[in-house]
């Protein structure tokens, strides 16, 4: 059994000013929100002693699992860019809702965060969980595929709101949303093809699309075999 928790809050805040200090952009992995607790408070910290510097190094936080609208608020006002791994309900979407009960609605709380103004990104943290596709299908119908339960829904997002934020807001969160993450003269032609319009389907049937074809500073790296 793993004993080692993870860092103590002042040890947390000692790496957050450490790469502040070094005017670099600061990340870490927080999951439980005793984890990102710690995280906002370092960087609020730091925030309070040059808040648009701080605004515009934007500062992440990984995976940012579970957080009430407290938390959301408080990184929204630094300008905190989480990186959220909804693919992880396809797999077990059902488990959180049994050890977490009514804080599951606050679970990858993509609604909530997109509603106060963060700029939330999609993650697959690969190769640990579902990537690609399937962290557009967990943003948006918040299904546990594996386990054929539906989650709770609280925090669905359209399906528009979940392909920007695996995109743009990626993107902007790596400071690149001027060469990647949308369509546009001048930007980097990386691009996939679906086998289905995403946005003319049933929303239910995303997880089914496949990648027909892979296109990378417009030149097509990948085809799948077969496909119409």
């Amino acid at each position: 059994m793993v004993r080692e928790r993870g860092w103590e809050r002042e040890e947390v805040w000692d790496y957050i000013r450490r790469i502040v200090d070094a005017e670099c952009q600061c990340t870490a992995h927080a999951i439980g929100d005793l984890a990102v607790e710690f995280m906002v408070e370092g960087y609020e910290r730091c925030f309070r002693e040059s808040p648009e510097r701080f605004r515009g190094m934007r500062h992440r936080i990984e995976h940012c699992s579970l957080v009430d609208q407290d938390l959301i608020d408080r990184m929204a006002a630094m300008n905190i860019c989480p990186s959220i791994n909804t693919g992880m309900i396809q797999m077990i979407g059902a488990n959180y809702m049994t050890f977490y009960g009514e804080r599951n609605r606050y679970m990858a709380a993509l609604r909530n965060m997109l509603d106060a103004g963060v700029v939330c990104s999609l993650a697959s943290d690969a190769p640990s969980g579902p990537k690609g596709i399937h962290t557009i299908d967990g943003a948006v119908n918040r299904y546990d595929r594996c386990q054929n339960v539906q989650c709770d829904r609280t925090q669905s997002v359209t399906v528009m709101e979940a392909i920007r934020a695996a995109t743009y807001n990626g993107a902007y969160s790596s400071f690149e949303e001027h060469i990647k993450g949308s369509l546009e003269p001048g930007k980097l032609a990386d691009m996939i093809v679906l086998s289905d319009d995403i946005l003319a389907i049933d929303p239910m049937d995303i997880h089914t699309l496949r990648v027909d074809c892979t296109i990378i500073d417009g030149r097509v790296e990948y085809e799948r075999e077969g496909r119409a």
